[in-house]
């Protein structure tokens, strides 16, 4: 009895480990697998290209080495993207990366990465920032996690949950974000509700709002939500 229940115990810690271990991506089966844009095969994750084809240039990456340029910028912010789409070398190992730039009362618009969780490392200025955390009690609402974090601070947002970025200083702001998925997902809550063509009813219902404001809002974040 004693031996079964030893056994039993050590096959409940290995399931916590291997649901630990599969709460991110999975790792890789070889020692890398550059992401083979031009093949039409859809799997989880991208294709492998021939090893033999693979060069330095498919690990090199140079697109967060400069500032975003926030001319006309509705939002006065940006994210430039390391991920796999744009970064082959990146594919199957679990890993990504993003810089904010954001000018004096630039705001990156709420939003959630369902695939992965995120470290905000800030380059330059300061951070408004947080996220906010589920709740499964109707007792207690959902609870604000949020700070200013300053040149050489971080901050972490846990995998899913809704977090946003503000500058509310006086001088231009940026950060390296590092996220452990290769495509970490992203939804922008505001666009996502008011730019996807939701029925107006839906949104009115929810939010309290009167149909002509529902219809200004869509239409305001429908037309930036190319430029954003």
């Amino acid at each position: 009895m004693a031996r079964s229940l030893q056994l039993f115990t050590i096959t409940i810690m290995i399931l916590g480990v291997i649901g630990v271990t599969r709460a991110s991506d999975p790792d890789p089966l070889q020692a890398f697998c550059v992401a083979d844009m031009t093949r039409g095969v859809f799997v989880n994750g991208y294709a492998c290209k021939d090893p033999q084809e693979v060069t330095a240039d498919d690990f090199y990456f140079a697109g967060l080495a400069k500032p975003a340029n926030l001319t006309g910028n509705p939002i006065n912010a940006a994210a430039t993207f390391g991920f796999v789409r744009n970064w082959p070398g990146l594919n199957a190992l679990g890993l990504s990366l993003v810089r904010l730039d954001l000018n004096p009362g630039g705001v990156i618009i709420p939003h959630t990465h369902n695939l992965a969780t995120e470290i905000l490392y800030v380059l330059e200025g300061e951070i408004y920032t947080g996220f906010v955390a589920n709740s499964d009690n109707p007792d207690y609402p959902n609870k604000l996690y949020a700070k200013v974090v300053k040149k050489g601070e971080a901050f972490i947002f846990p995998r899913g949950l809704l977090h946003f970025q503000l500058n509310n200083g006086t001088v231009p702001a940026a950060t390296i974000n590092v996220l452990n998925g290769q495509n970490p997902g992203i939804q922008l809550m505001s666009i996502s509700l008011f730019g996807s063509g939701i029925d107006s009813k839906v949104l009115e219902k929810s939010f309290f709002m009167q149909p002509e404001l529902v219809a200004n809002v869509s239409a305001v974040l429908s037309r930036f939500v190319n430029a954003i």
